[in-house]
């Protein structure tokens, strides 16, 4: 599945270094503590040119990656060549459940697969067979979190979420309905390749403000589509994880990290 670059990545953007370096002290400076940051890749589960280069470059930087896997799109010989891919350094990544069949049910407004048009038992069935399919495939790495698809859910897919034991869910920031407190919710504020501006210059600038906005937060959650990534974003990509990994005033997480608790400073050396 590819798509259209954002228009972001059309163009060389000046000075690029220096603007995403600039608005990361800048957030950082405006919490109280050091900023979590997370990635979460989304569609995942069909190996390519595309996510081997995604992967190297997160293992390039040793900074931990969320992947969204959609179930469906999975099947043992996949998973083996993704698994080439990742490598045996299983603490960097988090496999985990994005929908089941990754299709939009709704028949008007905005796209969902888990979305008002469907029942809770149609809803709670979906996500145990999807559930059921990745605990057989993906094995002792899956990781029960939850990413719907378009980053939207009902309340009766929260709800099933609960009773089907998953740690938590992640949607976009200030995602509607409200979760429960049982299901925290890890939202990404950032979105690199599915942005809809027509001008590179203006889709560049509100990048970095939501950077910024985000970092500021304490809690940053960083949205990545490989299949939409040309050249340029794999090339701003790779630069902003280096600048990340060499800030001491960011932690990079998982979603299993932020479960419950401090977290303590990521050692990168399970990587």
């Amino acid at each position: 599945m590819t798509r259209q670059p954002s228009s972001i990545y059309s163009i060389p953007h000046k000075d690029s270094h220096r603007r995403i370096l600039n608005c990361i002290d800048r957030g950082c400076h405006l919490t109280s503590k050091p900023p979590l940051i997370f990635f979460r890749a989304d569609d995942i589960g069909i190996p390519s040119r595309r996510f081997k280069l995604l992967i190297d470059s997160f293992v390039k930087h040793r900074v931990p990656l969320c992947l969204a896997t959609v179930p469906s799109w999975i099947t043992h010989e996949r998973f083996t060549d993704l698994q080439q891919i990742t490598g045996n350094n299983s603490g960097q990544w988090c496999w985990h459940q994005h929908g089941r069949l990754h299709h939009n049910f709704e028949h008007k407004g905005k796209k969902q697969e888990f979305g008002p048009s469907r029942t809770k038992e149609e809803i709670k069935n979906s996500l145990s067979m999807g559930k059921q399919r990745l605990e057989e495939i993906v094995a002792d790495e899956f990781q029960p979190f939850f990413t719907p698809p378009w980053n939207r859910c009902s309340s009766a897919t929260i709800n099933s979420l609960v009773e089907l034991e998953f740690h938590a869910l992640s949607r976009s920031r200030g995602a509607r309905p409200e979760t429960v407190p049982e299901l925290p919710d890890f939202q990404v504020g950032v979105d690199l390749h599915t942005r809809k501006e027509i001008s590179p210059h203006l889709g560049f600038e509100n990048l970095l403000a939501e950077l910024e906005e985000n970092i500021s937060s304490g809690q940053c959650g960083i949205m990545i589509h490989h299949q939409r990534m040309n050249n340029r974003a794999f090339e701003l990509l790779d630069l902003l994880l280096a600048i990340i990994s060499d800030n001491p005033q960011l932690t990079p997480v998982l979603f299993s990290d932020l479960i419950g608790g401090e977290v303590q400073p990521i050692d990168k050396q399970r990587y």
